[in-house]
């Protein structure tokens, strides 16, 4: 296997797999790095898509149903994340005066549709998981552009 671009001199020092693995992520790199623009109209253009589960908490119980849905983040979101090739954030959004919970995921346009084809794993278990929890209500998903306007990312 011929040796990444990625490893520099310094770097020669990396195990045999570690190195097969940063070479493996260099031949992906193109599904975490935005190239292709999406474009809504000639002036409002995009090239990262991203893909929301929400649900509305309740005070009931201190709060128990937002606990619950912290939960989910860490016990079900996150480690399924992971897994999943090509994810540029994900973003937890809780609004004390809506009683609102998101969690939202940014990609690029071709990891994203590569992610719509495995039906957006684990939205499924997230919504099962969402409805599962006393004091839930108004569970969505959503598609839709996220672009940085100024600042880091831009």
């Amino acid at each position: 296997m011929a040796e990444s671009a990625l490893v520099s001199a310094k770097d020669r020092s990396l195990t045999p797999v570690k190195a097969q693995q940063l070479a493996a992520a260099e031949l992906d790199v193109w599904k975490k790095q935005p190239r292709n623009t999406g474009y809504i109209c000639e002036e409002v253009h995009y090239n990262t898509l991203a893909r929301e589960w929400r649900c509305k908490w309740s005070e009931e119980d201190q709060k128990r149903s937002l606990t619950e849905c912290q939960r989910v983040l860490e016990e079900v979101v996150v480690p399924a994340l992971r897994k999943v090739h090509g994810l540029l954030s994900v973003q937890r959004v809780v609004c004390g005066d809506s009683k609102d919970f998101k969690v939202i995921c940014k990609m690029s346009l071709d990891a994203f549709e590569d992610w719509a084809t495995l039906s957006f794993f684990p939205e499924e278990k997230v919504v099962e998981a969402f409805y599962a929890i006393d004091g839930i209500s108004k569970i969505e998903c959503q598609t839709y552009t996220l672009e940085p306007v100024f600042g880091p990312g831009k």
